[in-house]
């Protein structure tokens, strides 16, 4: 068989939704309408994925792949538009002759540029999935779709993970069939929104987690993209966040549930600083949903905090007490209590419909429509306007730091984060050196008053959370000491003055 060099190769955007179920609701869904006409294809595909010992091609966000079809052998390479994307995908495909990768083949591909001869003599295969796939050729709402069924398992050793997604891929038509087609199928069997890929599952299987824990990805808003474009690359991001955490979340992991928050909150703090082009009626429901999840997951947070802050301590003074034993098992029933409304709110159907309908408003809204103008405006002039109404408000804020009760304190807070967030949202926006020098440092005070401040809060957290609390074990637990509340006070003073201080990264 000639080589890939001579062989026509392709290279296409991938826009694709995953929904990922539980084996044994394959038959609800297959009994949808949508699957009555012809029979589909049905294949058993076995792929073998490759990278260096040390993850280089993982790391740097691309995928190598060589699948067997039953006809013959496939080589797919893969890329994300940027960190957080999920939606839409770079790909590559190139028949092969056997098992192993043509690398010669690569030319031109984001794999290209990583192929140093290091990494050459170091790829192997890393590990397998195996699965049945049925494929459908669907028309819905006037968009051709391609719909596929996967249902096996990954495998790395002998650990393996078991994959049932449903892949809906666009092949003609609009990208709002996709998430109309993706509804009416949640309404047969429970779907959850996935934003990994068979191939970064696998790569869990390596690192030995279930699932893993997902901090926030760097976001890359470019000079030249429109508001639009931006606010869509930076919503993806927020929602790749909120989305990868809930498995890890659903097992009662406390750091995935903050990465849940955090990426709620970057992304209301992203539809807060493109508000005036994505006004309407749409957004307001929008907020709607994004509080209701924020609000199913807070006291499951406050708890956690509470515990480190207070009844560990509590423990740790008074080893053996049979009363701070029997109140750290009421914490924990209130604590599993919080959990478990946070778990159930995250299995429910009420969540999986809101974050396919925050996607769906994020790909496809009106708001595009409607405020045409604001969406085509450069994101870099929308930028300089929202980075220093942000600046200002802190400024004045601030100054008054040591009076501010403690809401406003909260409040001010919540202000330095929005400006944080935005600073990292639009890094790119502002690529040159002496901007980056700038950022660093405003990126750096920002985050300092937001410590400070946020230790704080805390302690205002554990004051309420003590009021609620027996008397018997209020008087055991750790005192709000007014020294390390001053400490903190001035802690946030200092850091202010470094803000206040620095140049605006935008204006270098």
């Amino acid at each position: 068989m000639a080589s890939c060099e001579s062989q026509s190769s392709s290279n296409a955007k991938e826009i694709e939704l995953k929904l990922e179920f539980d084996a044994d609701a394959a038959p609800r869904i297959l009994s949808h309408p949508i699957f009555e006409g012809p029979p589909p294809k049905t294949r058993e595909l076995v792929s073998i994925y490759y990278d260096t010992g040390a993850s280089d091609l993982r790391n740097a966000g691309v995928f190598l792949r060589v699948r067997s079809t039953g006809d013959g052998y496939v080589q797919t390479i893969k890329s994300a538009k940027s960190e957080g994307e999920f939606l839409e995908r770079n790909e590559w495909e190139c028949p092969v002759p056997t098992h192993e990768p043509n690398l010669d083949a690569a030319e031109g591909t984001a794999l290209a540029p990583l192929l140093t001869p290091e990494v050459r003599a170091d790829l192997k295969p890393r590990f397998h999935t195996r699965f049945r796939r049925k494929t459908y050729d669907v028309r819905h709402r006037g968009a051709e779709i391609e719909l596929a069924v996967d249902q096996g398992e990954a495998t790395a050793g002998v650990k393996a993970a078991p994959i049932s997604e449903l892949e809906l891929e666009l092949k003609a038509g609009a990208k709002a069939a996709l998430f109309s087609l993706a509804r009416e199928l949640a309404e047969t069997a429970p779907l959850n929104l996935a934003v990994k890929t068979k191939a970064e599952r696998g790569f869990e299987l390596l690192d030995d987690a279930d699932h893993t824990v997902e901090n926030a990805r760097r976001v890359v808003v470019t000079p030249d993209m429109t508001s639009a474009e931006a606010f869509r690359s930076i919503a993806r991001n927020c929602l790749r966040q909120i989305v990868a955490n809930a498995p890890a979340m659903r097992e009662g992991r406390a750091e995935a549930l903050h990465q849940m928050r955090v990426g709620l909150r970057r992304l209301r703090v992203a539809i807060a600083l493109f508000g005036q082009m994505l006004g309407g009626d749409e957004r307001k429901t929008i907020k709607d949903k994004l509080r209701w999840i924020t609000q199913e997951l807070g006291p499951a947070r406050d708890l956690d905090v509470f515990a480190a802050d207070v009844l560990e301590p509590m423990r740790a003074a008074y080893p053996g007490d049979r009363e701070v034993e029997d109140t750290y098992r009421d914490f924990k029933e209130r604590h599993a209590a919080a959990y478990a409304r946070a778990t159930q709110s995250a299995n429910s159907d009420r969540f999986r419909v809101a974050l396919l309908d925050i996607t769906a408003w994020v790909e496809t809204g009106d708001w595009a429509r409607k405020n045409r103008k604001l969406a085509k405006k450069p994101v870099r002039r929308h930028a300089l306007k929202q980075l220093a109404r942000l600046r200002r408000g802190i400024k004045a804020k601030g100054r008054r730091l040591r009076d501010l009760s403690p809401a406003k304190r909260h409040r001010l807070r919540i202000r330095s984060k929005r400006l944080r967030y935005a600073t990292e949202f639009f890094a790119a926006t502002f690529p040159k050196k002496k901007s980056e020098e700038r950022r660093n440092v405003s990126l750096a005070a920002l985050e300092a008053i937001q410590d400070a401040l946020g230790v704080l809060n805390d302690m205002a957290t554990r004051k309420s959370l003590l009021a609620t609390g027996q008397e018997d074990w209020r008087l055991r637990a750790p005192a709000i000491d007014i020294a390390e509340e001053e400490k903190w006070l001035k802690e946030a003073k200092r850091a202010y003055g470094r803000f206040a201080k620095a140049k605006a990264f935008w204006k270098a």
